[in-house]
């Protein structure tokens, strides 16, 4: 391990990266009082005469570098017998670091880093130096995206330092994690490398960006090596086609088959971008491409195939047969024949027969183009079809998706909900991780009785109902919440004997059904059973008021419903959400003359507060059950 204070004009601070072994230092220029990067490099650059000559030709080259996508580099020296270069300090962290924090990323953001790492690439291979290295590690991001994903992320490329001669000897010596990101002829001579070698690299990260996983595996043998992938969008619900297209080409195994430069890549994120924002059908694609010009994203259909079908027939040379009267009139007759015989529209069982197969995969861009093409038409044309229950059931199952995936982005990257609707979701998935399942269930009744059924809120309400449907059919065997079960169980004696029996009586049905093969629930299972034993009756107001600390006593004979009592300058054991009512003092047990005080009512809109001590006859108001929105805020800008 090498120690140094100083190194050059640098004085050497700590050590740059997760490695304790790491040779690249935060360094500190002493005149010009800047902070710097200081790598060191091997010894034999100093040593070996001819090392030493490339070392200085390779500095030389990296100060021509001056880009804002590309790190600064101010030179290379020898001093104490060691090589070194120096460049500018970025205040940020890697696309190494981002991913391992936020996991697979928007697609928007990958077009974002990408375009900025293309510009970086641009400015180098216009001068002949390419980087040969490309990984996350190697991709710094700083400024204000950082900590707010509504602004734009600074991104900058560093490491411009392999050369093909230096690595040839030591390339499989590289640690397991860049030799991922290598390509196929990287492995076989790596002198023969060009600007094919920094896309496929390149495409790599893209990939990774993406799904979250890389696309080969260079360290397997045989087949394995450099097994075809799985396409990022049969992976990734969100990841447009366009951009699916971009990043294959960009991987291919063959080097001639990948782009021709990489201004074509950048070319086709942008191409991406627009035909997202336009909604430009596949067909409109393959006739256009990128504004005109030949386009890297292959759609798998021939340009002259669309000028077929968007009526731009070919011009031939004057004066041919085909340049006849004849021929044209009869050209035409033939390709109206043609356009009316495919533009026909197709009958309900041929939409279902085409639709069938795509949504019987896991391809969820599949199950696009069948909502697209066949799924949406079918409901549109044919809305008494034999079919139609089947295509609705289709498009149900597809909402229910792209609205799961955008509240998984939301989660993920810390941002704010879309809608209600998505709050309240993410509310309901929260409270049953926690173990309150009563909870999620009272969340998914009010999805379905405050939201209105619009468009939007549609697939929401089919959430709502299927995971009740799972909640009905439910046998919890692990984690609970005990005092969530407890407050419920407190309501529903509350409600029933307040006179709304019909709704007390749900929720004893609902703890019985949940929770009747759960140890830790047995006393509010037991004593729900013999609530919903009881002939149903509808008690006074003044038999209800004056029965309720029989049934708080009887309650706590059947089970330990609650903690010990609190005294009363004890405040209890956690505070109640911020979003919550306000506290309340802790109660004073009142005399037995307090019988006819009545209980506040509670309100099932919120979520389970803290554990509060026993009910005495004078009950003391209790907290909401369910705050706003639980550890989601939405309002967040930490990542």
């Amino acid at each position: 391990m090498i120690e140094l204070s100083k190194l050059g004009p640098f004085a050497l601070e700590n050590r740059l990266g997760n490695d304790p072994d790491s040779h690249v230092f935060h360094g500190f220029h002493l005149k010009q009082k800047r902070q710097a990067v200081v790598c060191i490099l091997p010894e034999r650059y100093a040593e070996n005469p001819r090392a030493r000559q490339r070392l200085e030709k390779r500095s030389r080259q990296l100060q021509k570098l001056n880009h804002p996508n590309i790190v600064r580099y101010h030179g290379a020296g020898i001093d104490q017998g060691i090589p070194f270069f120096a460049l500018d300090f970025v205040d940020g962290i890697s696309l190494q670091q981002y991913l391992e924090q936020h996991g697979p990323l928007p697609w928007e953001t990958v077009v974002e880093i990408g375009l900025q790492v293309c510009a970086a690439l641009a400015a180098a291979h216009h001068m002949n130096i390419h980087h040969l290295d490309v990984r996350p590690a190697h991709i710094l991001l700083s400024g204000s995206g950082l900590t707010d994903p509504r602004k734009p992320l600074n991104v900058q490329l560093t490491s411009f330092w392999a050369d093909p001669r230096w690595r040839r000897s030591s390339l499989l010596l590289f640690p397991k994690d860049r030799q991922r990101y290598l390509s196929p002829e990287q492995f076989e001579d790596p002198q023969y490398v060009d600007d094919a070698t920094d896309i496929f690299s390149l495409g790599c990260v893209f990939y990774e960006m993406i799904t979250g996983k890389l696309p080969f595996n260079p360290l397997a043998s045989g087949q394995e090596r450099w097994k075809l992938p799985e396409r990022p969008a049969s992976l990734v619900l969100d990841c447009p086609v366009w951009l699916d297209r971009v990043i294959m080409r960009m991987i291919e195994v063959m080097p001639d088959r990948r782009p021709p430069d990489i201004d074509s890549v950048a070319a086709g994120l942008r191409e991406s971008q627009d035909a997202v924002a336009r909604g430009m059908s596949a067909i409109e694609h393959a006739l256009v491409g990128n504004n005109g010009r030949e386009s890297i994203i292959d759609i798998g259909i021939d340009r002259s195939e669309a000028e077929k079908l968007l009526h731009k027939p070919k011009l031939y040379e004057r004066g041919s047969f085909f340049n006849s009267k004849i021929f044209l009139g009869l050209a035409l007759i033939v390709v109206i024949g043609a356009l009316v015989w495919l533009l026909r529209p197709l009958s309900d069982e041929q939409l279902h027969a085409r639709a069938e197969p795509l949504m019987l995969t896991d391809d969820t861009t599949k199950w696009r183009d069948a909502e697209t093409n066949y799924i949406q038409p079918l409901l549109e044309r044919y809305p008494d079809s034999e079919f139609a229950d089947e295509a609705q059931n289709w498009l149900n199952m597809i909402q229910m998706e792209r609205a799961e995936a955008r509240l998984a982005i939301s989660l993920r990257m810390g941002r704010e909900f879309r809608s209600d609707a998505e709050r309240r979701l993410a509310n309901a998935r929260g409270l049953e991780d926690g173990g309150n399942h009563l909870g999620a269930w009272h969340q998914y009744d009010m999805i379905l009785e405050e939201l209105p059924e619009t468009v939007d809120n549609r697939p929401y309400h089919l959430i709502a109902k299927r995971e009740i449907n799972r909640l009905q059919h439910l046998r919890v065997t692990g984690k609970v919440q005990n005092s969530s079960i407890n407050d419920f169980a407190l309501q529903a004696e509350e409600m029933s004997l307040s006179g709304d029996v019909k709704k007390g009586r749900e929720i004893f049905r609902r703890i019985v059904s949940l929770y009747q093969e759960a140890p830790e629930a047995a006393g509010a299972v037991e004593l729900a059973k013999s609530e919903l034993a009881k002939p149903i009756s509808m008690p006074s107001a003044k038999e209800a008021t004056a029965a309720k600390p029989k049934v708080a006593l009887e309650t706590d004979k059947q089970q330990e419903v609650r903690k010990p009592e609190l005294n009363s300058t004890e405040a209890p054991a956690e505070a109640a959400p911020a979003t919550s009512a306000p506290k309340t003092p802790p109660a004073v047990s009142a005399p037995a003359d307090a019988a006819d005080t009545t209980t506040d009512g509670i309100d099932l809109s919120e979520t389970a507060s803290p554990e509060a001590g026993p009910v005495e006859e004078t009950p003391a108001k209790r907290a909401p059950l369910f705050p706003v929105n639980p550890n989601f805020s939405g309002s967040s800008t930490e990542f």
